[in-house]
């Protein structure tokens, strides 16, 4: 049984998502290791921790949501949780990049639940290990946790093109663990999860020039959004 403690208004929570939360926490092997990069208050972190007796390193970008987070993880009395308040894609380079520079044997699990825009900070897995194939044929065990909004509650092949989009690569059939309608949100808005094992070719691709060109992209994207939601109020 894990506590939690937090504001109701700083913080998102959804109580709804409670079983979607056991759901993740009995896929995890015991002892694996979990980066949950978009942590909030720790309802995947802090039982994986106390439960699940993973390694546990827990992100998240709102200071709020990264006070409550180390509350409970110190409330609940999890000594295996480590702590950060970084932009997702910044705890996903300098945090699990070094980690599996060092080549784990361990299972390794990636939680990514902020359905309104996780799946954009995929492209931080490109060339995450660019230049490691020089040095050895190392196959990291990594699987991911992606949440995002679809128009159907069957959206599989929707949110796979979503995930290759943002990966720049097709995903094999055998790569994809699990595609499951979390809960719906409104009529054709549904929260979909797609659980993968992160390609090896994704994590050696040559990245600067692909992940500079994408990030180019995106803020492009955004620019053009910001300057028609300005027209359209004007």
């Amino acid at each position: 049984m894990c506590t939690f403690k937090f504001d109701f208004s700083q913080v998102y929570w959804n109580s709804r998502l409670c079983t979607e939360h056991e759901r993740i926490i009995k896929l995890l092997p015991e002892k694996a290791v979990l980066f949950d990069v978009f942590a909030g208050v720790g309802p995947f972190a802090v039982p994986a921790a106390k439960v699940r007796r993973c390694r546990v390193f827990a992100n998240d970008l709102n200071p709020f949501s990264f006070h409550w987070l180390k509350e409970n993880v110190r409330i609940n009395k999890v000594a295996n949780v480590e702590t950060f308040n970084l932009d997702g894609r910044q705890f996903i380079r300098e945090q699990l990049r070094p980690f599996l520079l060092e080549q784990p044997t361990d299972s390794i699990h990636v939680t990514m639940n902020l359905p309104a825009m996780a799946v954009e900070f995929l492209d931080a897995f490109i060339g995450l290990l660019d230049g490691m194939e020089s040095q050895s044929p190392y196959t990291p065990d990594l699987t991911v946790h992606v949440y995002s909004f679809c128009q159907d509650s069957s959206g599989t092949s929707e949110m796979r093109a979503k995930v290759e989009s943002h990966l720049k690569q097709e995903l094999l059939d055998e790569q994809i663990v699990q595609v499951l309608d979390v809960r719906d949100v409104a009529p054709k808005k549904h929260m979909i999860r797609l659980s993968f094992k992160m390609p090896l070719t994704v994590l050696l691709a040559t990245t600067k020039s692909q992940v500079h060109q994408h990030q180019a992209q995106q803020e492009e994207s955004e620019s053009k959004r910001i300057k028609l939601d300005s027209d359209s109020s004007s």
